[in-house]
């Protein structure tokens, strides 16, 4: 399964469509900031979306975060914005370990990130609509293997 992960998009559907024309995902997870974005993508592109909401998300019907299986691994996908990830990641690992997620993805710094800790890989896809180094990340999830990759827009 190929899943494209974008967070912060901030308006700019245009960044996102043409990564999914491009790579063709099974399915689009949207880490919130403009979640609308994400769901004009899914009807443009007819490709699957779950979205979370974040900060510049007021009255979006979305939720705070979301626990999912995916295959054999349990994906943790928040905004970041309520754990305080501009400051540390320990509110988020914490709240990742209690689910007891393989995959943690979230946005809200606008700076891509990933490392694996505590036997999670933990995933920032940076913001594809702002910042000075716009990005997404690419997940391919197979029975034997999940792998990662930031892609600079």
């Amino acid at each position: 399964m190929k899943i494209a992960v974008f967070s912060d998009s901030h308006g700019d559907v245009d960044t996102m469509a043409g990564a999914v024309r491009s790579w063709q995902p099974d399915l689009i997870l949207h880490l919130g900031d403009h979640v609308s974005d994400a769901r004009e993508l899914a009807a443009e592109c007819g490709v699957p979306v779950r979205c979370v909401r974040g900060n510049c998300d007021m009255g979006a019907r979305a939720p705070e975060s979301d626990l999912f299986l995916l295959g054999n691994r349990r994906f943790l996908m928040c905004h970041g914005h309520l754990h305080r990830v501009k400051i540390s990641l320990e509110s988020l690992l914490a709240a990742a370990r209690f689910s007891r997620a393989d995959v943690v993805l979230y946005g809200h710094t606008h700076l891509a990130d990933r490392f694996e800790t505590d036997g999670m890989l933990v995933l920032n896809p940076g913001s594809v609509g702002t910042g000075r180094h716009p990005s997404w990340a690419r997940l391919i999830l197979t029975e034997e293997a999940l792998t990662a990759e930031i892609v600079e827009v």
